[in-house]
């Protein structure tokens, strides 16, 4: 076989450029993320179903990580807490992600409308949508207002939160001076608890909830008879 000069062929790949390793795709992490917001929403709907049918204290961190087949770890870690989770599944079925009662009436922009009676509409269409889907968490958030100090804060906060809310809505909503009860009347009007006795009790759609909620706002602040 005959000796091959291999020198020439050395010099050459020791002179010359070594090209550049090819360049790195950037990692999309997009994916993983959209599959971790799945799973955290799961859980939060998993919660949320529970603390509706079976309450404060028939609802378990346990419970929930086993229903939605994660571990309490992960549960733990993601929510921080029973009071924490409590308050997500309730966000969740309400407002979502966008803020507190008070930010959602403020939405509403009802100072832009002249017309009293579409204000009117608009409220009691926001008090159910607050009212309705809320309803089924408020026995949860008593029974754990007993027996937990930082969900007594979270019901104490909610409750405020609620009666400035309709302070501020009865001036919007009247045409005139009111009753000096007009306000306390309209926080009991639209508190979850009066739905409850009305839906669950009384057996009423939410329909007829919603018409005889715009007759009694509408007395309360002198717009209808």
């Amino acid at each position: 076989m005959p000796e091959v000069d291999v020198r020439g062929a050395r010099g050459i790949a020791a002179g010359a450029a070594i090209p550049p390793p090819p360049a790195r795709r950037p990692y999309d992490a997009s994916g993983r993320r959209a599959a971790a917001e799945q799973r955290r929403v799961f859980v939060t709907v998993t919660a949320a179903g529970l603390f509706a049918e079976r309450g404060w204290r028939g609802t378990t961190i346990a419970a929930v990580a086993r229903e939605a087949d994660v571990s309490v770890e992960y549960v733990t870690k993601t929510f921080g807490g029973k009071q924490a989770l409590l308050m997500e599944a309730m966000r969740s079925a309400t407002f979502g992600r966008r803020g507190s009662l008070q930010d959602a009436f403020a939405e509403l922009a009802l100072a832009d409308e002249p017309d009293r009676q579409v204000r009117l509409d608009r409220f009691v269409d926001f008090a159910c949508a607050s009212v309705v889907p809320m309803a089924p968490f408020v026995p949860a958030m008593v029974q754990g207002a007993s027996e937990d100090e930082r969900m007594r804060s979270v019901l104490d906060t909610a409750r405020a939160g609620h009666v400035e809310v309709v302070r501020e809505a009865v001036p919007l909503l009247a045409t005139g001076p009111v009753h000096d009860d007009a306000v306390d009347e309209i926080v009991v009007l639209t508190r979850a608890e009066t739905y409850l006795t009305f839906a669950v009790e009384l057996g009423w759609a939410g329909g007829r909830y919603a018409r005889w909620l715009r007759r009694a706002v509408g007395r309360a602040v002198g717009l209808t008879g």
